[in-house]
């Protein structure tokens, strides 16, 4: 073989190193969004048209998510988060643009999380608190302990052993039959038991409990701790991603004692404050007194930046203004917008709005919710209202060809169209495909712009605006009422929230 020149060896070591890096790109998946030669030169085809063409939804998101970042509700960067969004909607076309307060409690801001063995092998490990939870007194260092314990009456059978020890509360090796659901769907008895556990776990002197997080791959994991009134009983808890955490399980199944220092510097506010919804809306030109609702939840969590959960959604709600704007279109309803903030801890904001505006419900013809990340939609879970299902499937009939085609009974309760539903309000959240959402960015540090799929997310734009379109023009009414449900012995679908 002939010698390789001098001058090139550089250049072939380089190529040796790119062929072994871990940055190799690999290719996407085939994207699942239909391709459409054309649209129809009809009013909806106008709109998606211009969704296609112009859309703005994916800098929005980049804009919420890198300038302004996390958004935990009665944080100051929620605050700046909506001061631009009402600023974008007037931009817009938006008129009546005002915010709504509400109560919500004391803010919370994360401290420095830190966890250390003292025993074993000595590892440190990212650990991540339970928003809304209280801090450590400092580092406290105690014995971990399993208590596995999923009702007061099993984790009775704990008292006595309890005193300075910190809990490791999940078990991913449990071969148990699972319990109903939250006591079947009673939230109010599901509440007190966990409070009167939590209150156990004080009197018996625990430092703190660990969860497991529920996302692969070295990924955390954060929700709402026991709430925003201090009266609640609580304890420092946090979760720990699943590597580290299956190390603690098998390090204490050895039966040799396993200690660890853990410091969780999470704050409470001096005061209470009150939190705000965004509203804004198109005036309708032949029934303005009837409503067609769309909307999405601007608050999120602060591991990430809260693009997939959930500066998509608020953001396609503003893409649907700007592309009424943009093609002239004037619905013969309202169209109103509405961004909500609490939703993470328990639909709060819209929960407040529907309580506010309840003499105003009849008047509403649907709300419609996106917040499932960037997936494409693929319909509109129709939570057991058979009666609107004909309507329905009229209101999507022009997106049938971009994949919106499936309107399931399904019922799924974890976003802010709950609110409405359950006071009789036709209201729908967008089924999506779910892309890398409950696997990746719900609730964890992978939650920013880098997981977007534009295609993806401007369907999800288009699939809104359309049908947004069509529930504002048609004749036809959607039938209010309150569903009767069985109670629920098992989730009935994706709950993002919780």
């Amino acid at each position: 073989m002939a010698r390789a020149p001098y001058i090139l060896l550089p250049l072939v070591f380089t190529a040796l190193l790119q062929g072994q890096s871990p940055f190799r790109v690999t290719p996407p998946p085939p994207s699942p969004v239909p391709v459409l030669a054309s649209y129809p030169d009809t009013p909806a085809g106008k709109l998606l048209k211009e969704i296609k063409d112009h859309a703005e939804v994916v800098s929005r998101v980049e804009y919420l998510s890198d300038m302004i970042g996390p958004r935990l509700t009665g944080s100051e960067h929620l605050r700046r988060a909506q001061r631009w969004a009402a600023a974008e909607m007037k931009k817009l076309g938006a008129e009546n643009v005002h915010e709504e307060a509400y109560d919500f409690g004391l803010t919370w801001t994360r401290g420095v999380d830190s966890a250390r063995l003292l025993t074993q092998n000595g590892i440190r490990f990212r650990v991540d608190q339970l928003a809304w939870s209280p801090a450590t007194k400092g580092a406290v260092q105690g014995e971990l302990l399993l208590v596995d314990a999923r009702n007061l009456e099993e984790l009775k059978a704990f008292q006595g052993q309890l005193k300075g020890k910190i809990l490791l509360r999940t078990n991913p090796f449990d071969k148990r039959p699972s319990l109903p659901r939250r006591q079947g769907g009673d939230m109010a008895s599901y509440q007190t038991e966990q409070a009167a556990m939590t209150q156990l776990l004080l009197d018996e002197g625990a430092l703190a409990t660990l969860s497991m997080s529920g996302r692969k791959n070295g990924l955390s994991f954060t929700t709402s701790g026991p709430g925003r009134d201090p009266k609640n009983p609580a304890i420092a808890a946090a979760f720990v991603p699943q590597e580290p955490y299956k190390m603690l399980l098998r390090q204490v199944a050895s039966k040799e004692p396993v200690r660890l220092e853990l410091s969780l510097g999470g704050s409470f506010s001096a005061k209470p404050v009150q939190a705000y919804n965004v509203v804004g809306e198109l005036r309708g030109t032949e029934l303005p007194q009837e409503v067609v609702i769309i909307g999405a939840h601007l608050d999120s969590w602060d591991l990430g930046t809260g693009a997939t959960d959930n500066a998509t959604g608020s953001s396609i709600c503003l893409e649907v203004l700007r592309a009424l704007q943009a093609t002239g279109l004037k619905p013969k309803r309202t169209l109103r917008v509405i961004l909500w903030s609490g939703e993470e801890q328990g639909l709060l904001g819209s929960r407040a709005y529907v309580e506010a505006h309840k003499a105003e419900l009849e008047a509403i013809q649907a709300v419609l919710v996106h917040d499932m990340g960037t997936g494409m939609v693929k319909g509109f879970d129709l939570q057991g209202r058979e009666a609107a299902r004909a309507l329905m499937a009229q209101a999507i009939a022009p997106l049938n060809d971009l994949g919106v085609r499936e309107l399931p009974l399904r019922t799924m309760n974890g976003t802010d169209h709950a609110s409405f539903d359950r006071a009789g309000v036709p209201a729908f959240a967008a089924s999506q495909e779910p892309v890398d959402y409950f696997e990746g960015t719900h609730h964890s540090q992978m939650d920013y712009p880098d997981h977007l799929q534009p295609d993806q997310l401007i369907q999800g734009a288009q699939a809104i605006a359309g049908t947004a379109w069509e529930l504002l023009n048609m004749p036809g009414r959607l039938p209010h009422g309150i569903v009767a449900r069985p109670a629920r012995t098992a989730p009935e679908g994706p709950t993002p929230t919780r």
